[in-house]
């Protein structure tokens, strides 16, 4: 019953996702390659067994760790545990025995043809391969081979010092020469590399817990020679790069060798590549990671840390991490120069940050060359984490019919997303298709947290931006910019430094269900757009300027036209809550909401002269203490308001002067700022009030709204032998809150206003008083004269219809002097009489 030694090594620590360690926690032991449990476990003394294995314990001097322990006729294991959706994770691990039965057999193989196997080497797992197993080898991301070849990498120092190219080489030619196999390079170590090494077809690299490090200036890994050249998709493919740091060691000007503008791996003119749980550190001037010309990458679970411009003047800043590229002259390392683009790319679950000694790359993931009429096809940015960036953290330039999605990204220098393509008028190029959804985008600084940027002559299709909690951004949230039929919806924005979303210059442009909150500028912005649809939007705070925006491009020609506004809600913009400005035509702005709520907001909607064939219906602009001309200050521009073409103000709009329903007439003929107790057209006769009696006659009033002066109007009596006069304002209540002076035995003639001045409200002697409340208030009248001038209105009600609550009509008799209104001190009596219609109003 031979025994197998596994555990113990720095390397096997159970971790999370995240990299935590988990301690104290079972974990079963399988046969690699058929998945049988294996039972007789034993610690490391060979006979005593183990019931149950399990990570160590949280107060154990290495917790999380798998201690050494040994494993009945098992060669080969794959470790299991659940993680915390219950799903098994497993990772490979050879015995460490192996390695000695594996030297014999290559020994025969090796005698066979004269050669002498070199068993000096004092590492323990010294292979010199190939070496042919009897079953399938079973490992994470591997595809299980038949007679699948192991060659381990021998005779290297591994001291990051000396230079051990050639022995990490002699196993990639080997496999190579196999027809393909797995290099393994054993953990612990740190490889010096002078200059790249070189992968061949159907090769896989196991490189977990072993450092490969520059020590050029070069970098270290490509998929071909110097002398070599394909075309198309033909070069070496079917690789694998498993584990491993894979260390640049560009130089900071303290320390580090490469200065050399160089790709750390480089995969040209291939398919169906795999770059799994690498880290990638300290790259020069170019990228960790470059996949041009490839059909089919992949780098999964990678962390890229570190990355220093070498190049003369700095001129380096944009360099990604991986890169999306082409076979063009200058951009791909060896020909043919072919313009064949990279496809089929996916980069997730990586990270990319500064290291310890450099700071972080240009660009997380991205593209910088295209060539007339070949884009980037199915690129992919899945569930990464960037952190920190010199210059944008995604940038897809050129690409077709990509996603960007459930990434996080924070502190770049520019934007977090930018899709791009370049000038139609030099090389023409047509990307379409862009899933920029569910990112955490957060600190982007000098540029739209996500924009897309098209031509004039090449508007940019099929773009969607759905579902991002964008925030603390420099600039505008999501910019879409010469794009057609763009689709922004379902985002979260909050605090830009200017706009919150931003359509320019393109068409379609769908704005829906997205939340805004603390743009510096407008909430949601068209300018030079046609067609867009703002519908079912927050926009909540706005620094300067406009909650909804519409107008004209920066050109001063290219307006915004057809705008449909739609079941929006508008609070505390800085400015009117909707703005049809220069040029905007034919725009629908219905069934929206602007509420001031405490904030600045100067009006409902504005519109500037030139804004015209608007359309303004059933929007709610009340509860702002804003009369129609205020909610709705349209300029000459006269927008349609209601049915039949009607412009009148406010129409069917909702605004605090028109919150009980009048006919649309009578509403058309409210004279601009005037609240009146009835409409002009419903007065007819006119009534003579009782001299000495205060009248009080109804009036609906907005919160907010200035008092300054109180009106009534005589018909053909005029007032003779005039001793007092004096109007009042009233709550619901009856209470006095303001009136005026006393005009005494100033003349009131026939058929004329009387305006009297406040003089006194609750607070004291002022000149006007501001509504407290939206709804019913009183406007009082008391005249006493030898002959009381009559009063225009709609004529009198009798007692029994008049004074019913809550009622008008006289109360006070025998009244002279104006009374004391301070504090409230002066409630009208009850109604007592017949009520008197009278015209009267405030302004």
């Amino acid at each position: 019953m031979p025994q197998y030694t596994y555990g113990g090594t720095p390397s096997d620590v159970l971790t999370d996702e995240q990299g935590n360690v988990i301690p104290d926690y079972p974990v079963l032991v399988k046969a690699a390659g058929t998945g049988a449990t294996v039972t007789a476990l034993f610690e490391a003394d060979g006979t005593t067994p183990i019931a149950q294995l399990r990570s160590n314990a949280v107060d154990s001097p290495a917790p999380g760790a798998i201690r050494t322990f040994k494993a009945a006729d098992v060669s080969e294991i794959e470790y299991e545990y659940l993680d915390a959706a219950g799903q098994p994770l497993r990772w490979y691990q050879a015995g460490r025995e192996v390695a000695s039965g594996a030297r014999d057999t290559a020994q025969q193989a090796l005698d066979a043809v004269g050669t002498k196997l070199d068993t000096e080497t004092e590492d323990p797992q010294t292979v010199s391969g190939p070496v042919n197993f009897t079953s399938p080898i079973s490992a994470p991301n591997l595809g299980d081979q038949s007679a699948a070849r192991w060659f381990v990498v021998t005779g290297a120092t591994g001291n990051g010092v000396a230079d051990d190219r050639a022995a990490l080489q002699a196993q990639l030619d080997a496999a190579r020469d196999a027809g393909g196999g797995i290099v393994f390079i054993p953990p612990g170590r740190t490889y010096g590399v002078s200059t790249f090494l070189v992968v061949y077809d159907r090769t896989t690299i196991w490189a977990y817990g072993a450092t490969l490090k520059a020590i050029g200036n070069s970098g270290l890994l490509r998929n071909f020679t110097g002398s070599e050249t394909f075309t198309g998709y033909t070069g070496h493919s079917n690789i694998q790069v498993l584990g491993g740091t894979w260390d640049g060691n560009a130089n900071s000007g303290v320390s580090g060798t490469v200065t050399a503008e160089t790709d750390i791996v480089n995969f040209v003119h291939c398919k169906n590549i795999t770059v799994k749980d690498a880290t990638f550190l300290d790259c020069s001037t170019a990228h960790a990671l470059e996949f041009n010309s490839t059909d089919g990458g992949r780098a999964v679970n990678c962390r890229f840390l570190g990355f220093k411009d070498n190049s003369s003047g700095g001129t380096r800043g944009f360099s990604e991490a991986v890169q999306v590229d082409m076979a063009k002259s200058g951009s791909s390392s060896i020909g043919a120069f072919d313009n064949t683009p990279a496809r089929n790319i996916r980069v997730q679950g990586c990270y990319f940050g500064p290291s310890d000694r450099l700071g972080p790359y240009g660009r997380a993931v991205g593209s910088h060359t295209l060539a007339a009429g070949v884009t980037y096809d199915n690129i992919q940015v899945l569930d990464c984490r960037i952190d920190g960036t010199l210059q944008e953290g995604i940038q897809a330039y050129g690409w077709k019919r990509a996603v960007i999605s459930r990434n996080v990204i924070t502190g770049t220098g520019l934007s977090g997303v930018l899709a791009t393509l370049t000038d139609p008028a030099t090389t023409s190029v047509a990307p379409a298709g862009l899933d920029v959804s569910d990112n955490i985008i957060d600190g982007s600084g000098g540029d739209s947290a996500v924009r897309v940027l098209g031509y004039a002559a090449y508007k940019y299709p099929g773009v969607s931006i759905t579902d991002n909690v964008i925030r603390s951004i420099t600039g505008n949230a999501v910019q879409v910019e010469q794009c057609t039929g763009a689709k922004v919806s379902g985002n979260q924005v909050d605090t830009t430094s200017s706009t919150g979303l931003y359509s320019n210059y393109s068409d379609g442009t769908v704005f829906i269900g997205n939340v805004v909150k603390n743009a510096a500028s407008n909430g949601i912005n068209c300018t030079g757009s046609a067609s867009p649809v703002v519908a079912g939007n927050i926009v909540d705070t706005t620094g300067s300027n406009f909650g909804l925006y519409f107008g004209q491009g920066a050109d001063g020609t290219t307006n915004t036209t057809d705008a449909t506004v739609t079941g929006n809600k508008v609070r505390k913009a800085a400015s009117a809550g909707i703005r049809l400005s220069t040029g905007a035509s034919g725009c629908l702005v219905a069934n929206n909401q602007v509420r001031k709520d405490g904030g600045a907001t100067t009006g409902g909607i504005s519109m500037a002269a030139s804004a015209t064939g608007a359309v303004l219906l059933d929007n709610d602009l009340s509860g702002n203490g804003w009369n129609a001309a205020t909610a709705l200050s349209v300029s000459t521009a006269a927008p349609t308001t209601g049915p039949g073409g009607m412009t009148a103000l406010p129409g069917s709009n909702l605004v605090d002067g028109d919150l009980t329903p009048v006919p649309a007439l009578e509403a058309a003929m409210s004279p601009a700022g005037r609240y009146e107790t009835t409409s002009r057209l419903r007065c007819g006769t006119a009534s003579t009030p009782v001299s000495g009696a205060l009248y009080l006659v109804p009036i609906w009033l907005p919160k907010g709204l200035v008092v300054s002066n109180i009106t009534f109007v005589s018909g053909g009596t005029a007032g003779a032998s005039l001793t007092n006069q004096w109007f009042t304002l009233h709550n619901s209540s009856r209470v006095a809150v303001a009136r005026t002076a006393d005009a005494t035995t100033a003349a009131w003639a026939a058929n004329s206003a009387k305006t009297l001045a406040i003089a006194q409200t609750t607070a004291g002697t002022a000149t006007s008083y501001t509504t407290t409340y939206s709804g019913l208030y009183y406007l009082g009248v008391m005249v006493a004269a030898t002959t009381v001038p009559n009063l225009v209105g709609e004529g009198s009600m009798p007692a029994a219809v008049a004074n019913a609550s809550p009622g008008f009509g006289p109360t006070n008799s025998s009244q002279t002097t104006p009374p004391t209104v301070t504090s409230g001190a002066f409630t009208a009596a009850a109604f007592s009489g017949a009520g008197i219609c009278a015209y009267g109003y405030v302004a």
